[in-house]
Formats: C-alpha cells, structure tokens, sequence
C-alpha cells in the first residue's frame, strides 16, 4: 500500500480541481447571473427573513439581536434557531446580497462535501484515487443535495460536515494527537451552529459508533491482552473533545437550553408516534437507485403528503460500495480493511433500519435507550451518515481492486452477486417494463384503492434510471475487474466517475431552481402599504384558513421588516400559547380580546370581503385595517389578579373592556399594583430596547402590548422595577406618579455565558496545539 503521503501533491490537487468545476458548472445558472438566486420553498418564505433581520441588526451597529419582535409578537431570537447565524459561512452575508450569500453557501458546500469525502477516506489510510471515489460518490449524493428544493441549508452543511468529523476522529483515535481532537471539537460545533439538530444528533450517533469500534476492535494487543492504558489516550481524547464542542457552541447551544422550560410545542410532538414521523417508507428504498419508480416533487404518489427530495446514491457509488462490501469476505483486502469494511456495512445496515422508523425494531431500541430520540421526528435523516459509509465503502471497493492489481488477489463474484444481483435485476426490469414495474409497485406494496397512481410520464424516467443503473454496475465492476487483472491501466477510473457523477447530476438538477431576485423578493401592494403606515408595536395578521388563494406564509411579511402575530417556529413561549389556546394562533386570534392585547391593527385575507374597501391588494390578498380596542401602552382603569396563568388566559378571552380591565398574575410576597391614569408615547423601538416618556398623571399600572419573557428588565428613570405579567401574555410595570423614562431592555445570560466559554475555548486550543504539534513532531522523531 502506498504511504499516507504519496501522491498528495498531484491527486489531492487534480480532485479539488475537478470538484470546483463540477460545483461550478452544475450551479452555473446562479453564478453566471448576478440578478438570480437560488430557490427553495422553506427558504424564501420562512428562512431568509430571520437571516435578513440578524444582518439588518448586525448592519445597524446593535449587535446580535436577542430577541425578534416579528414573529409570534416576539420571541427571544438565537434560541429559537432562527438558522446558521454562527455559522463560518455567514460571513458571506455580510459581503454580498443576502439572497447572493445564501446561494454561494450551497455552492461551497458541494465542493466542500467531495474535499471532506476525500479526506475521509485519506484518514483511513486509502490510496489517493481511492479517496477520489469517496470524495466524488459524497459530493452529488442524492440526499444532501435534493435539499436545495426546500432551501435546507442547514440540513445540507451538517452532512457537508459528517465525513470530516468521522475523518477527524479516526485520525485522532489512530495517533492520539490533540490536534486532530480539536479539529473534531471545532467540527462538532460548526453542527451545532448549522444548527440543523436531528442531522446534528445523527451524525453524533455515527461518531460514537466509531468510537465504540476502534475500542472493541483496533487497539493493539500486547501479549494476547489488550492493557487498559491503551484505552486512555483515545477516550481522553474523544471525551475531552465532545466537551470542547459543547463550550464551542455555547453561543448557540445554551439560548436553545435555555429557552426550553419557556416554550410550548404541540401535543402530538411527543411519544414514539411523534418520534417515528417521516421515516423513511420501506417501498422507498428503491429511491436509493430507482430514484423515479415512486417518484418525487409532482410526480410523487407515495405515502406522505409530498417529498422534496430523493435518496439517490448513483449506480456507481452504489457498485463500488457493493464492490467493497464483497471485499470484506475475502482476501481482496488486508484484514485491518476486511475489519473496517465490516463495520461500515453493519453501520450502514443499521443506518437504514433506523431510517424506516416504526418498520423495524432498530428506531424503537433507540427510542428506549438514547436520550432525545423522542424529541427528534424524521428517522428518514439517519441516511445522512448512511449516505457518506456507503461513499467509504466504495473507495474500499475501488481500494481493493488496486490491491488485487499488485497482490493478484480478487473480488469473489459470489457475494457480489448476492449482494448486487436483485439491484441489478430490478434495473432491467425498469429498463425492459417500466409500466409493469410500476404497477407491481402499486399492487404489490400499497393497499387497495391507493388514491395515487404512478404518472404515464413516470415511464420513460423510470426506463433512463434502469439503463443507467445497469450501465453504472457494468462499467463500474467492469473496470474494477480489468485494473485488477492488470488489463486495463489505473486511469479508467477517470470515465467510471465521470458517469457517476453525470448520473447523480441528472437528477439532482431537478431540485436546483433559479429565479429573478428581484421578482421573488420585491415588495408587492400590501408590503408597501404595510411599511408605510404601520408604526412601531403595531401587527398584522395573515390567517391562513384554506381555500383556493393562498395567504401570506407565516414568516414572509418579516422578511419586510412586518411584525405578524404569528409566525412559524418550532416551538412557541408559553405564555403566548395560552394566550392564542395553543400552538396554532389563528384560532385564538379570533377572539376580539386577543387581537386587542396583541395590537393587531391589519388583517390580510385570501380575498376580498363583501361591502368593505381595502387599503391594498395583491394576488388577491386584500389589507384592511382593525379598529383599535385597546392602545399599544395604557393604564388600565381596573386590575384584577388571577391565581395562575390558566385562570389568567379565560379572564383574559371574556374581557369585555381589554383597555379598561386588565389582568396581572400573582406574585408571592408581592402586592400587585393598583390601577393608575397616564400616557405613554414610544421614543425609541428597538428589538432588545424599548423607550417610553410616561406621564403618570396618578401611580399605578401600565400595561404594554409586548410579549413577556424572564429576559426582559425594566428600569424607571434609572431604578429596575418589577415585570408584571398582564393579560396572559404581555408585560406590566407599576410606575409612580409624574414624568418618568421607562425602558425595557433585554438581556440574555445564557448567550454570554455561552460566548465566553467559546472564547476561552478557543484560548485553550490556541495555547495547545503548538505544544501538542511539538510533542507529536518529537515523538516521530524519536520512532
């Protein structure tokens, strides 16, 4: 086998070079076209206005906002994962356009998944063209890029990140240098910051598995016996660098704890059903190499609602995988390899068992055993991990065919054919009788009176999937079997990948979608009207109850700067949930008194309503304004106190007078206040700080129409007071009689502490590595 080194200074380059190109022409449409962006559905009408706002705060010279005024009538802001605001790409928002940022960060990423795949495979102690093929079957894979549809980039940069942190820990487990544990430190919180969670956790999982197996079997024995100092170098290492990653992302990850005990999800978010959800159907794993015989996007008639992506491999990849898989049984491959291709069969097994949810016994093991499996939906993202071991498993495959060239030793045909064969069968049936293997499908794998059947334009897909997955299995064991026979020369590799590569291109283009910047984001009549007279503290609500025009998304008016009384997150503060009578808002806000203590001045509606002239309309989305109930400040002229907050949410619905009557919770040891007469004018509206001139013309309560939370700290003239909470959801201050300044500020103790563990955490790696570096350089010295 050749050294770790050679070939480093010429194959390393010629890949990163191709993968460039490849990145670049695949997303040639967006990059050649400054005026474009990339589309994705999740994205543009959810993701992007949280990532405008943090520039927009970050632009402003505040700083990172800690709390968001636009959703949900307020929500503290880094907790709620609002997307990879710490993540090192982010820096090109800063740079560019947002919606430019946001299509380069895919781009870098798509080379960054073939460099990672290489190194991967390189930590592993593969060849250099062996590192290639983990590198090129990683880069397109199916299942990461399909994301671009939905505008996942989060989803996509923590399975970007799997194969580096998989190779980062193998180095660190191999050498026991402190370098590569803190590069896997460093690598872990970068997941974190993405800060895609179930991808997060799952490659996690494939973390600890490795972990587990270089225990049981890869630490040398000495004397027959395995000596237990042997094990301190690599758990020291791998514990000390899971707690590194953790003081890493504090910045993000203890917001996130924090803001736990305060939030509310849906009732049907808990328990395995929950946990199970959006597995990963078994008919659908004919997606891994049939990726049109159930379909996706509008051709889609499986068995949930839609499906945005494909699970995709490649016939390729898949054919090296297969290829290094029947390896392992023989001696086309040294036994440490036959060791480590075993285990990422398994690994891969697992994976996918675990991906099918309720199907199997896997996820449910897990569900009893792991902790926060019954907090994470969609075991389908366990095919993350899957997706980069089968990528290893194929530069094992292509591994030992260059073994069997200088060992004359070959691949067994027998577990191939195993193993491949009913692949590779149900490939000619798609090519032979598409129709027919559809409606085998059909038949066979759904019930009776399945309201979807497969698309006649299906057919022809299905036909081109079969010949090329033929094709790819040929040409791929083909040429393994000439190189090793020392028939055909090393290079022919070249073609193999060029086809895989192109086979994963014609159907990951399909979920690449570029649209005009300027027609998908511009403001249309509402907006403008919007932003022109809506003030500061005043929201509107979009409801979205049906029918054939489609209202504003939750989180689209953001993106404009247009506070909403709702929003879509994935969780809801409490107090605003009891306030709207749960986790769906529109209900709630039916009711007149919830509308008037939100301030709720606009309404939008899927079209027009009879008698009543609108103030603007687009697409048949009509503006109309909502008298007011109740002022955005005011003294109430009565208060009454409610025992707890559910006594507190049914006075507050039946409130006849919302200006008039208003209801505090009770505090023990503390008297509530008593009602008092005044004004209040905002001087200043920022989303951590609000300012009011407060003439109290006699002492008592002010109530104000913004959400409460324990971030939050008044100060009158000077002096920190009290925060009530008023009316369910919002916030009230005693304030004494005459002028006074009061202000509202929000702090977040959770997010400093975690930006000073990050930062000493950082001090830490930078005082070390140096050391580290010098010891390990002395150490081969001395070897």
């Amino acid at each position: 086998m050749k050294s770790l080194g050679e070939g480093r200074n010429s194959t390393v380059w010629w890949f990163l070079g191709a993968a460039a190109l490849v990145s670049i022409l695949f997303y040639r449409d967006f990059i050649f076209h400054p005026e474009r962006l990339i589309f994705g559905s999740d994205m543009l009408f959810e993701g992007i206005s949280l990532r405008r706002f943090y520039v927009d705060e970050i632009q402003a010279g505040r700083g990172v906002p800690l709390w968001v005024p636009n959703v949900y009538a307020g929500m503290p802001f880094v907790g709620l994962l609002p997307g990879p605001i710490f993540y090192p790409s982010t820096i090109l928002y800063f740079l560019m356009p947002l919606h430019r940022a946001i299509g380069w960060t895919f781009v870098l990423h798509t080379f960054l998944s073939g460099a990672f795949g290489y190194f991967l495979a390189r930590s592993f102690r593969l060849r250099p063209s062996s590192a290639v093929v983990c590198g090129a079957s990683f880069m397109l894979t199916g299942y990461m890029t399909s994301h671009l549809f939905g505008g996942h980039d989060g989803r996509m940069f923590a399975m970007a990140l799997i194969p580096l942190a998989l190779g980062l820990l193998n180095r660190g487990l191999e050498t026991g240098e402190p370098r590569w544990f803190c590069g896997l430190a460093l690598t872990i919180a970068a997941q974190v910051f993405t800060p895609h969670t179930q991808v997060m956790y799952f490659s996690s999982l494939a973390l600890v598995l490795l972990f587990l197996f270089h225990l049981l079997f890869r630490i040398p024995r000495v004397e027959g016996k395995r000596e237990l100092r042997s094990y301190v170098r690599p758990v020291t290492g791998f514990s000390l660098a899971v707690l590194a990653s953790i003081a890493l992302a504090g910045p993000q990850l203890f917001p996130v704890l924090a803001l736990l005990p305060n939030v509310t999800r849906a009732a049907a978010e808990t328990g395995y059903e929950f946990a199970a959800s959006w597995a990963l159907p078994p008919q659908e794993l004919t997606a891994l190499f049939l990726p049109d015989l159930v379909g996706s996007l509008g051709s889609y008639w499986g068995q949930y609602p839609f499906k945005l992506h494909t699970e995709f491999l490649g016939s390729v990849p898949l054919a090296l995988a297969i290829l290094g898989i029947a390896a392992g049984f023989g001696g086309a491959l040294p036994r440490e390899q036959r060791r480590t291709v075993g285990f990422l069969a398994v690994a891969s097994l697992l994976g996918i068992l675990f991906a099918l949810g309720a199907a199997t016994p896997v996820h449910r093991i897990a569900y009893t055993l792991l902790p926060l499996i019954g907090s994470l939906r969609a075991p389908a993202m366990m095919l993350g991990p899957v997706t980069v071991f089968v990528a290893l498993l194929a530069a094992y495959g292509w591994e030992a065919t260059l073994s069997g060239r200088t060992a004359d030793t070959r691949v067994s045909w027998v577990p191939l054919a195993l193993l491949g064969g009913p692949v590779v069968l149900l490939g000619a049936w798609a090519a032979l009788d598409p129709e027919g293997l559809a409606n085998f499908a059909l038949l066979s794998w759904y019930p009776d009176g399945w309201p979807r059947r497969p698309d006649a334009a299906l057919a022809p897909r299905l036909r081109t999937n079969g010949l090329l997955l033929m094709g790819g299995f040929a040409l791929a064991w083909g040429v393994s079997r000439g190189v090793s026979s020392r028939r055909v020369a090393p290079w022919a590799l070249v073609p193999v990948l060029a086809f895989g590569i192109l086979d994963l291109w014609r159907v990951d283009v399909r979920y690449l979608d570029v649209q005009d910047a300027a027609v998908a984001l511009a403001p249309d009549p509402v907006v403008s009207a919007l932003q022109e007279r809506a003030r500061p503290g005043e929201r509107v609500w979009a409801p979205d109850f049906g029918g054939p025009i489609r209202n504003y998304r939750p989180n689209e008016l953001a993106y404009h700067g247009i506070s909403s009384a709702t929003g879509r997150q994935k969780f809801l503060l409490a107090p605003y949930a009891t306030l709207v009578g749960g986790i769906r808002p529109d209900q709630g806000l039916r009711r007149d008194p919830v509308r008037a203590f939100l301030n709720v001045r606009y309404l939008i509606t899927a079209g027009g309503q009879d008698g009543v002239e609108s103030l603007a309309e687009a697409s048949g989305r009509h503006l109309y304004p909502i008298p007011s109930l109740a002022r955005y400040a005011f003294f109430p002229a009565e208060i009454e106190v409610a025992a707890d907050a559910s006594e507190a949410a049914a006075r507050t619905w039946s409130n006849p007078e919302p200006e008039r009557l208003a209801i505090v919770e009770s505090r023990p040891g503390f008297e509530p206040p008593a009602a008092g007469r005044g004004t209040a004018a905002i001087v200043r509206y920022e989303p951590d700080l609000i300012e009011f001139d407060v003439f109290a013309a006699s002492a008592g309560l002010l109530a104000v129409s913004e959400i409460h939370d324990p971030g939050w700290r008044a100060v009158v003239d000077g002096e920190e007071t009290a925060i009530w909470r008023t009316n369910t959801a919002f916030r009230g201050v005693h304030v004494p009689a005459g002028q006074h300044r009061l202000t509202f500020e929000y702090r977040s103790p959770s997010f400093l502490l975690g930006v000073w563990t990050s930062l000493i955490a950082l001090a830490l790696m930078a005082v070390l590595l140096p050391r580290s570096r010098r010891s390990a350089r002395t150490r081969r010295v001395d070897a």
